[in-house]
């Protein structure tokens, strides 16, 4: 049942998250592209005060604004909310069909040689989501966040007193404001930008594995039951004709 699940959820929003990792890798660069693409602009005030124009190619926006609300505003937000919500569990899920048991899991951590295609597909999916689990969660989490901030608001005004900051609401709030950092992974330097474009793709490629499989354990066998009834035609006596190669029909006992 779990499996099911997680294969039809995946399968029915998989685009979405593809779209949405793709985008968010293409985007952690922004700062970088409008350096490169759009000439530093200064103005001279009035007073004669010199200040700094902000300045963005276009396309760079669109694609801020897509991968932020999918470019449709507060709906957008919402519909990215309820998209994270699914993408934690696909992730709860799949660390859950993950587990092979005590005594194989460590085996379950890498990829293995001398295995069949269809196996190797299997290995791929299970890896990569083992590997970046906490942070596709951290990703999802924050996402959540965004469109839906007012139960982590809620939570920060219980660990309040009195309407007055305490140590756990101290620390809650750095949390947050820590891991919405992390989501972006601008505040970091240059090679974790790097390896933030590179991790974003992992949620194209667990899609792309997971169709696989779903081809491989779902379709494939459905496409071969089918064509075995189509080949095999019940006749009467009891007995069933079998398609010949050459056209025609043959009986078979």
């Amino acid at each position: 049942m779990l499996f099911q699940v997680h294969l039809w959820v995946g399968i029915g929003t998989g685009l979405y998250i593809f779209i949405i990792g793709l985008s968010g890798s293409l985007v952690v660069f922004r700062r970088e592209i409008d350096r490169a693409l759009c000439p530093e602009v200064i103005a001279v005030s009035p007073t004669g005060r010199r200040f700094h124009i902000l300045c963005e190619p276009g396309f760079v926006t669109w694609m801020v604004e897509f991968h932020d609300h999918l470019g449709a505003g507060r709906t957008g937000l919402l519909i990215n909310g309820l998209g994270a919500i699914v993408v934690t569990l696909m992730c709860l899920t799949g660390a859950v069909l993950w587990w092979p048991g005590r005594a194989r899991w460590r085996r379950s951590l890498t990829l293995h040689r001398g295995i069949s295609a269809r196996r190797f597909i299997w290995e791929l999916h299970g890896v990569l989501g083992f590997w970046t689990l906490l942070l596709l969660l951290m990703w999802a989490l924050t996402s959540i966040y965004f469109a839906f901030p007012g139960p982590f608001n809620a939570l920060d005004d219980r660990l309040m007193s009195a309407r007055t900051d305490t140590h756990a609401s101290q620390l809650w709030e750095a949390t947050i404001e820590w891991l919405v950092r992390l989501h972006f992974g601008r505040a970091f330097g240059l090679p974790v930008e790097i390896l933030w474009v590179v991790l974003g793709l992992v949620p194209c490629g667990l899609f792309v594995t997971g169709v696989l499989v779903w081809w491989n354990r779902v379709l494939r066998p459905a496409s071969r039951l089918a064509s075995d009834d189509q080949r095999v035609i019940p006749a009467a006596g009891g007995e069933s004709l079998d398609r010949g190669e050459a056209g025609g029909l043959q009986k078979t006992p």
